[in-house]
């Protein structure tokens, strides 16, 4: 989805479960910096697999085109959770199209494991076949629980989603309870990511040949990446990436606390603007 603006190219990539709704908060003001868009990932949103799979690498594929067919410039790259991932994967392989990373509560290695149930039964049981099947049903049959659901997984606090977000996140679960592929698709997402964020030695050698800055923005209250996973990514793996902790936020900093996403990211932004050689 295009949001407009001009100038430097900005893509904002979603989390698994998600879509391009999920940067409505922030998607315009960010318009402010540069030329912004909003990708749906292959089985989420609105894009369809179309003979593809929904794993990780055909994930990056995805961007990596669309990156090279829509901009002459190297693009920011701002993805939150799996997006997060995929975007970092996206410089790995394709370093000439990415200027620099907004990392918002990226998926990343466990450093300390916690054990939720809630996370538990979000993100392991829809690999069960029949128990994705089920969450897809709670979504066509009644899409206002499924998403305050979500929300209470993502948010520390979720009745600070703006409640016209909350409208377009309810459209978007009964649009998507029309589409076939979409147990599957999430179960082929969350597979192949776990795969990758559970080979700690691969993913810190990939993260170290990354040359493009980042700033990571993370909730402390995150229940599905845990605080010290950014930390360690921040202090172990890329010591000369930035760090923004929120405290008191949860997975999607960018629904739940707008305002506070787009003061981390505004100064940020212009400050790697302001170094591109004239």
């Amino acid at each position: 989805m295009d949001h407009g603006g001009s100038g430097q190219p900005i893509l904002l990539i979603h989390g698994l479960g998600g879509s391009h709704v999920n940067w409505s908060a922030v998607a315009d003001p960010l318009t402010e910096l540069g030329a912004v868009s909003a990708i749906d990932l292959i089985g989420f949103g609105r894009t369809p697999p179309d003979g593809r799979t929904a794993k990780i690498d055909e994930q990056v594929a995805l961007v990596i085109r669309y990156l090279a067919a829509t901009y002459d410039s190297p693009a920011i790259l701002v993805g939150n959770s799996m997006g997060g991932l995929v975007s970092m994967l996206v410089a790995q392989k394709a370093p000439e199209l990415v200027r620099s990373l907004i990392l918002v509560d990226p998926a990343l290695p466990m450093i300390r494991p916690v054990f939720d149930l809630g996370v538990a039964k979000a993100l392991v049981a829809p690999l069960i076949p029949a128990f994705g099947r089920k969450r897809a049903e709670l979504a066509a049959s009644n899409p206002e629980r499924y998403v305050e659901e979500v929300f209470s997984l993502v948010c520390a606090d979720p009745s600070r989603v703006a409640e016209s977000d909350r409208e377009k996140a309810v459209a978007m679960a009964r649009e998507r309870a029309e589409m076939p592929w979409v147990a599957a698709s999430f179960g082929q997402a969350a597979s192949s990511l776990f795969a990758i964020i559970s080979n700690r030695i691969r993913f810190t050698r990939g993260v170290k040949s990354i040359e493009a800055d980042a700033i990571v923005v993370h909730g402390d209250k995150d229940r599905l990446v845990h605080i010290a996973s950014a930390r360690w990514l921040c202090r172990s793996v890329r010591p000369d990436w930035t760090l923004v902790t929120f405290d008191g936020v949860g997975h999607t900093p960018q629904m739940e606390t707008p305002d506070r996403f787009l003061d981390a990211v505004r100064p940020w932004v212009a400050q790697q603007q302001a170094d591109v050689p004239a």
